[in-house]
């Protein structure tokens, strides 16, 4: 059931003002919201980023308005990168992603106080309709504000800028965010469909989804999701307003599929797969097919090149050097030992079964978790030793990282569903023994079938997320797994 995973597009929000022009429902924007004295607010000292402002009760016995805070600091952090790269000129203000906040009262109560900023204030950057390019993203996590903006001209390479600040009481109003309080959950949002893969244009044959991935096409904190389907790998960027492909579908080397499609893609550094004559690749994408593909695919560069034959990548078992893989077997997702180095050494695993559908190594520890090649999810123990997790037959893939941030691995899996039976997302926790587990979440999504699970970076925060892909009749839905302590 189980095979394994964004900046957005650049696009004013409809009613947006025009650059350059200050909406006629914003008044005295220098006027605090709550009637604080803004003329006595602190300027912002310095170009430290992220940048965090004063805590609410500060800025209260200060006189100062958190929004203008927040504003200053945005503003500051702008010109001191334009200063810093050589920028210079009007500039197009862009609200590209909203998430946790308020659309519309950012639109009119944040935008407009970044131009006026801008217009008022000594720098190299002035608001206005120029060449150069500002898109402002907006995330609400955990209690924090995170505004990550990226310039970019038609003569200068994008450039992201963050600011960070810790959400009071009049920010919280002002613009719709909402601090999340401890809870100690798994939280699953559903995120919307992924729009659907043709073979080719004008065909009305969908291409499933195999595997996903999560990479990094654009050099912003945030990941994109790559998709690997029989017609080829596409990318796909995961906005709050819709999700969105970049760019066109890469195809693989047409051959032969057998009955069962199945498919694995992880992400690689691909600098440690170049020549020595080509530039720095940045990461690539490792896909293996059972039709018998084996390529490196560089989204960024447009390349499908050969990789090592009649090997799959483990996304559970990755050093510094790249992962390691397993070898395949012609229509089947049943994979073979011996495990074989980034470098192509075979090498030797006590315990381990000859035949299996997923390998992952518990970190920092000689010890395995693996699903064997009749579904039994299994254990094998820093002494050698073979452990039985669940006595619930698990799907073929499984995922293996620490979500909430105690230095324990979580394992999550999907069920071993028949066909048209909903399956079931699990979250587990292993003991210290690797001896059992403990289901912590249980949750059927949708009613269809896990394709996929991916760890990566959906927002601005540094906590980690899991991207899971959901099959429900032609549609492929997308999910989030998160832990919100």
């Amino acid at each position: 059931m189980l095979a394994l995973i964004l900046t957005t597009a650049l696009h004013a929000f409809p009613g947006q003002a025009p650059p350059g022009q200050v909406p006629d429902d914003v008044e005295d924007l220098d006027r605090p919201l709550f009637g604080v004295d803004a003329d006595i607010a602190a300027q912002g000292e310095g170009p430290l980023l992220p940048v965090r402002a004063t805590p609410a009760a500060e800025k209260i016995r200060r006189h100062e308005s958190s929004v203008q805070a927040f504003t200053d600091d945005i503003v500051q952090a702008l010109q001191d990168r334009a200063r810093e790269e050589g920028l210079k000129g009007a500039i197009r203000l862009l609200v590209d992603d909203v998430r946790g906040l308020d659309v519309t009262k950012v639109r009119s109560t944040l935008l407009p106080r970044i131009r006026r900023s801008l217009k008022k204030g000594e720098g190299p950057l002035k608001d206005g309709a120029g060449l150069l390019r500002v898109t402002i993203a907006l995330s609400e996590e955990r209690g924090h504000l995170w505004c990550v903006l990226v310039v970019e001209g038609p003569d200068a390479p994008p450039s992201t800028v963050v600011v960070e600040t810790v959400i009071d009481r009049e920010l919280e109003v002002a613009l719709g965010a909402v601090s999340r309080q401890s809870t100690g959950r798994f939280v699953l949002e559903r995120m919307g469909p992924l729009p659907v893969i043709r073979a080719a244009a004008g065909d009305d044959r969908r291409c499933p989804v195999l595997d996903t991935s999560m990479i990094d096409v654009d050099g912003d904190p945030v990941l994109e999701l790559a998709v690997l389907t029989p017609c080829g790998v596409s990318v796909f960027r995961l906005d709050s307003s819709e999700i969105r492909q970049v760019g066109k579908t890469l195809p693989l080397p047409g051959l032969r599929w057998p009955r069962v499609m199945l498919g694995w893609l992880v992400t690689i550094d691909g600098d440690r797969f170049a020549s020595r004559d080509e530039a720095t690749l940045g990461p690539i994408l490792w896909a293996a097919t059972s039709a018998g593909h084996s390529h490196f695919v560089d989204v960024r560069g447009g390349r499908v090149v050969e990789a090592p034959r009649d090997r799959v990548p483990l996304s559970g078992v990755v050093t510094e050097e790249g992962p390691h893989s397993l070898h395949w077997r012609f229509g089947t997702p049943v994979l073979t030992l011996p495990l074989v180095s980034p470098g192509g050494i075979d090498l030797l695993v006590q315990g381990l079964p000859m035949r299996l559908r997923d390998l992952a190594r518990v970190p920092g520890r000689d010890a395995w978790v693996f699903v064997t090649e009749d579904g039994a999810l299994m254990a094998r123990d820093d002494e050698g030793q073979q452990e039985t997790l669940s006595p619930e037959r698990v799907g073929d893939r499984f995922l293996l990282v620490d979500l909430d941030g105690d230095g324990d691995a979580e394992l999550i899996t999907s069920s071993a569903a028949s066909p048209g039976e909903a399956d079931q997302l699990v979250v587990r926790r292993l003991d210290a023994a690797l001896s059992s587990s403990t289901v912590l979440l249980k949750s059927p999504l949708g009613g269809g079938s896990v394709v996929s699970i991916t760890p990566g970076f959906v927002d601005f925060d540094t906590r980690l997320d899991v991207v899971v892909v959901e099959e429900s009749g032609d549609e492929d839905m997308v999910w989030r797994l998160e832990h919100a302590p």
